[in-house]
């Protein structure tokens, strides 16, 4: 198994490495780095805004744990996101690994179960979050630009696929469907009911109830956790927008807010490929050149874009290492 998922990882790295340079290559090096360079001093200001993003997931789940759960601290809670954004950004796990890890991060601050709840309740906020703002980037670039008929036809499955997923999370929150546990006991029942495939049907049951009574009963609550999702996709907005401007594209928020938003979708599609090596490039080279802003543009943007997850991936990493020197201590 350990194999395969090596070999998983390495074919994927050199895929996007060759896509990569095929970019590269393409749009002129001499191009990209006369753009990337034009950012000059101004990645502090991409840094700065990129910083939102966390402190705004870090809030949001904070929120979504109970009141007298809270006491972990901000401070815990933000580096458990920065480590796990670490681990996902740079592994073909993607978010199989990067949950567990922010879990693993608390410290033991938090019980496991509120953690896993919490943490549940955030992402899937989230991930309804970067659906719409799939869906409304998509709707503006097919009502405002001309795209080929390829753009068209993938720019409408992904409005099918978003649409769909919207719709079916709204449908099991509200009639609070506990599909997890029930398709639990269905398997359970197959291989005939033993105790601790019992405990994990109820402990799921639990969390699938957790899930519900949170949009239902803590209205205030689901609010803030909202607002900071909607927080996070505004900086992503305002990034990308400041990164266009600093490498002398002339850019416009219409467009920053569809490159953004499709960002999303390829982040999203592409988790397992780690830093999204390759296909950011492409997708925003294509895009930006639909965009009018040239494919050159796209794939500068791509790179700073690249370079600012590595920074914060750099920092959840010595954050991680950190923790790990703290438990070895307390564990000697």
């Amino acid at each position: 198994m350990k194999r395969r998922s090596h070999a998983f990882t390495a074919v994927s790295v050199v895929v996007g490495l060759i896509l990569f340079v095929y970019l590269v290559k393409q749009v002129g090096l001499g191009e990209i780095y006369a753009r990337v360079r034009a950012l000059g001093g101004g990645f502090i200001l991409i840094i700065t805004l990129s910083a939102i993003r966390p402190a705004a997931r870090s809030w949001a789940w904070l929120r979504a744990m109970a009141p007298h759960e809270r006491g972990v601290g901000f401070s815990t809670v933000w580096c458990a996101r920065l480590v796990g954004d670490a681990m996902g950004n740079l592994t073909t796990a993607g978010p199989l690994i990067a949950e567990p890890f922010r879990l693993r991060a608390l410290n033991g601050k938090l019980p496991l179960a509120a953690g896993v709840s919490s943490l549940t309740v955030e992402t899937l906020t989230y991930a309804i979050s970067s659906c719409v703002m799939v869906m409304a980037g998509t709707l503006l670039l097919l009502t405002t630009f001309t795209v080929s008929d390829s753009l068209q036809v993938v720019s409408r499955v992904t409005l099918g696929s978003v649409l769909l997923v919207i719709v079916a999370a709204v449908v099991v929150v509200t009639k609070r469907w506990f599909l997890l546990s029930g398709l639990g006991i269905r398997v359970a029942r197959l291989l005939h009911f033993n105790t601790r495939l019992e405990h994990k049907i109820e402990y799921l049951a639990t969390l699938e109830k957790y899930i519900f009574d949170f949009y239902a009963r803590r209205p205030a609550d689901f609010f803030i956790v909202a607002l900071c999702e909607v927080s996070f996709h505004l900086a992503g907005i305002a990034e990308t927008y400041a990164t266009l401007y600093l490498i002398e594209s002339n850019p416009t928020l219409q467009a920053a807010f569809i490159l953004e938003a499709i960002n999303r979708a390829i982040n999203m599609v592409f988790n397992f490929i780690p830093a999204r090596l390759g296909v950011d490039e492409a997708g925003s080279g294509l895009l930006a050149q639909t965009l009018g802003l040239g494919a050159g543009t796209g794939v500068s943007l791509a790179i700073v874009r690249k370079v600012r997850v590595f920074f914060w991936s750099a920092l959840g990493l010595l954050l991680f290492a950190g923790l790990e020197r703290i438990c070895a201590r307390a564990q000697s």
